[in-house]
């Protein structure tokens, strides 16, 4: 028997439900928020992974899932959205738009990691990015954003933390000091395998180590704010201003710098109190220098990826009460042969005035079909009996209160056509 490939999961229609509260949520508010929606390819040139994301990214070196194709290309199955998005800025001429420009994008993500709850190796990522403006009122929207929308689907105890790790000029400077301190703390003789090669490959990246011992330094480490010019600091105490106009509560977390190198200035981070993982829902940023990096001019942006899977954990486990639609539904079953071509007639008409309906299966017998109404939860079931026999041929029982009545095909008709069922 074939199964399901390790990392990889099936949306059954039973948790539909969640997936349509979701994406009803977020397409609705990025519209209210002046955002226009983009989908790009699945896959995409390798190079444009190892040029945006950066070559000593865990992605790139550990995660992606790379091949080459029959002719000769080598591909990548998005691992993240925001590369692709960029790619599309630059090869689609939206610099020549009025900017910013305001994008957001629903897609599946494919990342080589090991399998666990809200993060398969097949997830889905809804995000947002703003692309031409260095505005940090611009962070602050994209920061609100996410938390609006978390909020909106009722999510309550959720945290934000936030940081600055500022430009190439104030990094270059932070990281000279970070090195010394792991050199001369200790750090270095009791570190784990991955802070060895991060601290040469990509030092900021041992702020964001899970080792328990190599915590234990990190919370002494340099303050990256300490090395921010005067004009980034500026930047992000904007962006904390507006988020306290919002009302938006955020804690500074020193050691916050993401996973990807193209980020720069603001990151931030939002999780669920209830999480006891502390995985991030929700994780962006600003990254100045990504669309000159793959090809394009000078351009600024700042956006976030927020991980479907763990916000529907989040909903589920919290179990908070979706929005429940009445249910208008019907299930036309009918007693003879003869009867069955009205029954389809009837079905014709119920969906062309958008009334959810099905035609019992001939094969079973009344009592199935009762049954089988009954536990797909439909609201109504007409049974079509012979119209040679009788006027009012059709009963219409109504399942959820027990009612039902002998009528005629006008009054069946009317009842489809009017507000009973609009």
């Amino acid at each position: 028997m074939f199964k399901s490939i390790r990392g990889t999961k099936d949306i059954l229609p039973s948790e539909q439900k969640y997936w349509k509260y979701f994406k009803t949520n977020a397409f609705d508010l990025a519209s209210i928020f002046g955002f226009k929606r983009i989908d790009t390819p699945t896959f995409e040139s390798t190079d444009l992974f190892l040029r945006g994301i950066g070559l000593d990214t865990d992605i790139v070196t550990k995660e992606t899932y790379s091949f080459t194709d029959r002719g000769e290309n080598n591909i990548t199955l998005q691992p993240e959205g925001t590369a692709s998005v960029c790619r599309s800025y630059i090869e689609n001429g939206m610099f020549n738009q009025p900017q910013p420009i305001k994008l957001y994008y629903f897609t599946s993500i494919f990342r080589y990691e090991r399998p666990q709850s809200g993060r398969l190796r097949e997830h889905h990522q809804f995000g947002i990015e703003t692309i031409g403006s260095h505005d940090p009122e611009l962070d602050a929207e994209i920061i609100s954003f996410a938390w609006t929308l978390l909020k909106k689907i009722g999510l309550t105890n959720i945290n934000l933390s936030i940081n600055s790790i500022g430009d190439i000029t104030d990094r270059k400077q932070f990281i000279t000091e970070l090195s010394q301190y792991y050199k001369n703390s200790g750090w270095a003789k009791n570190n784990c395998s991955d802070c060895i090669e991060r601290i040469s490959t990509n030092p900021l990246r041992i702020l964001d180590c899970k080792n328990s011992n190599c915590k234990n330094y990190i919370k002494n480490s340099p303050n990256m704010i300490s090395f921010l010019s005067e004009k980034n600091l500026k930047h992000f105490e904007n962006v904390k201003k507006y988020l306290e106009l919002a009302k938006i509560n955020y804690q500074i977390n020193n050691n916050l710098v993401r996973g990807l190198d193209y980020y720069t200035h603001t990151v931030f981070e939002i999780i669920s109190d209830k999480d006891k993982r502390q995985n991030a829902m929700v994780g962006g940023g600003r990254y100045n220098g990504l669309i000159e990096k793959i090809g394009g001019n000078e351009t600024p942006g700042v956006g976030f990826g927020m991980g479907v899977e763990r916000v529907i954990n989040e909903i589920i486990n919290n179990k908070i009460k979706l929005p429940q639609k009445e249910n208008n539904s019907i299930l036309f079953t009918y007693l003879t042969n003869s009867s069955k071509s009205k029954a389809i007639e009837f079905n014709i008409i119920a969906r062309k005035n958008n009334i959810e309906s099905e035609l019992a299966i001939s094969s079973r017998s009344l009592k199935a079909n009762m049954r089988y109404a009954n536990n797909l939860k439909f609201s109504t079931i007409v049974i079509i009996g012979d119209p040679d026999e009788k006027l009012n041929y059709i009963t219409y029982k109504e399942l959820n209160t027990g009612d039902q009545k002998d009528i005629n095909e006008k009054e069946l008709i009317d009842l489809m056509t009017n507000a009973k069922f609009n």
